[in-house]
């Protein structure tokens, strides 16, 4: 009898495993429908950040040029990083990390502001915290435009060379960061405190993450086996810009006796492309799922 009974639950748990699969895959689906939709809101975002602006686009650049122009002022003659180029090394942390804000900035809100449009029309929800995402992947394509004379000029032409694993690390953190959208878009719903403590969240997040500083450093001051340097290594957003940076600036190591050395323009490393893709595939599931178990009563949580 304990082994039918086994036998009947194992049956059970597939069956409501493969239900949740094809449910998954519908809705996937019925998202792939809804393209012009996400595309007419992706327009709208655009459209309304700069309808007034005189200089468009070039004032998406201010924030990382003022940030670039402080950092580098303070890294390099105030407290200074031993590490070469420093303004190359922080705009090729900072602008992924500008992207991976805004958009989650943006998305919180995606779903309480749109309210009356979510009580009267049907439509996959999940479209409004990426629409977001997507207009703020425009901004980062079209700021890695701007800066990439500045960075092939500081660090060759191996940034050009090394542009397929730029976009390859790029893709990977837009599926990261579409799940954790969606998560704080559906969780800010229910707990609408979470807006508040959206700006405290993010910027210890910044700052656990190696923008401003290389990893290495850290692992060179305290050693490699330190909590801190053990605690860093477990933030996802520190392996995605690694492996962002590595193409766009270089690799940055502890070598024995030499202590911190910048390297030029490289692929990023197996393992480092590994947990960022791990990463990207559980947390955009996990959000995903968040948002759907949530979204049957957004209408009336509103």
């Amino acid at each position: 009898m304990s082994a039918d009974a086994g036998a009947a639950g194992s049956a059970d748990g597939a069956v409501r495993a493969g239900r949740r699969t094809r449910a998954g895959l519908g809705k996937l689906l019925e998202l792939w429908r809804a393209r012009e939709l996400l595309d007419q809101l992706v327009r709208k975002e655009l459209k309304v950040r700069y309808k007034s602006s005189a200089l468009g686009f070039l004032w998406s650049m201010l924030t990382p040029a003022l940030m670039t122009v402080v950092f580098a002022i303070v890294f390099t003659q105030v407290v200074p990083i031993p590490i070469d180029d420093f303004a190359a090394f922080f705009i090729a942390g900072y602008l992924l990390w500008q992207f991976f804000q805004n958009s989650c900035q943006g998305a919180i809100h995606s779903i309480v502001g749109n309210g009356d449009l979510v009580k009267k029309v049907y439509f996959p929800r999940e479209v409004l915290p990426l629409s977001h995402v997507i207009s703020q992947l425009i901004h980062l394509l079209l700021a890695l435009v701007v800066i990439s004379p500045f960075l092939v000029w500081t660090r060759g032409v191996g940034v050009l060379l090394h542009l397929p694993a730029t976009l390859l690390a790029i893709a990977l953190l837009t599926v990261f960061t579409a799940g954790v959208a969606m998560w704080f878009a559906a969780t800010n719903v229910v707990f609408r405190d979470l807006q508040e403590l959206f700006i405290v969240i993010f910027q210890v997040w910044f700052y656990a993450t190696p923008v401003l500083y290389p990893l290495a450093l850290v692992r060179d001051q305290l050693g490699d086996d330190s909590l801190l340097a053990t605690a860093l290594q477990l933030n996802p957003m520190a392996w995605f810009v690694e492996v962002f940076r590595s193409p766009m600036y270089g690799s940055v190591v502890n070598a024995a006796g030499d202590g911190i050395v910048s390297g030029g323009p490289t692929v990023p490393s197996l393992p480092a492309l590994g947990i960022a893709l791990l990463s990207a595939v559980v947390v955009f599931i996990a959000g995903y799922a968040a948002f759907l178990r949530r979204s049957g009563s957004f209408a009336k949580e509103i």
